[in-house]
């Protein structure tokens, strides 16, 4: 019997493909000791700084994931560790200059990857699959999902 591609990989697949076209963009903009699997920091830490246990709920990862995340990125000059004024025990997490230069890189890589899939799939379609892959995040009709997913990104221009 000749069975479509499982739905799940075929979501992975194109996953991949667009953390590769992020890899291969952001290194191209002088940035190759960062990869998409730094994203979640870029993507949610909010410009007056955020706590790790924060940064670490919203990725859906765990506190030692993010910090060995964090812990590259602030030994390459992307992210400054601060004492958070509201509690002198925690600390924020800070983008520097450096990182914000990198969000605007992925920012532009995304842009170009969104434009490209208008001009194959049209834009109409790509509007359709966002509101449908947005449907699948939030659980819709799901039995299994027992809190919300987070598609939430911070700062996107």
């Amino acid at each position: 019997m000749d069975r479509p591609a499982p739905l799940g990989n075929l979501l992975f697949a194109a996953a991949r493909t667009l953390s590769a076209e992020l890899d291969a963009g952001i290194a191209a903009a002088g940035f190759d000791d960062v990869r998409a699997a730094h994203a979640p920091v870029f993507q949610l830490v909010e410009p007056d700084g955020t706590r790790m246990t924060t940064l670490a709920e919203r990725a859906g990862m765990t506190k030692q994931a993010m910090g060995e995340l964090v812990r590259h990125l602030e030994g390459c000059g992307y992210v400054a560790l601060e004492v958070d004024p509201a509690d002198r025990r925690a600390r924020l997490v800070r983008l520097t200059t450096r990182g914000w230069a990198v969000v605007d890189a992925g920012v532009a890589v995304v842009e170009r990857f969104d434009r490209h899939l208008d001009r194959i799939v049209g834009a109409a379609e790509v509007a359709r699959l966002r509101a449908t892959l947005s449907r699948i995040i939030d659980g819709a009709g799901s039995s299994y999902a027992t809190e919300r997913q987070s598609a939430k990104v911070v700062r996107v221009e």
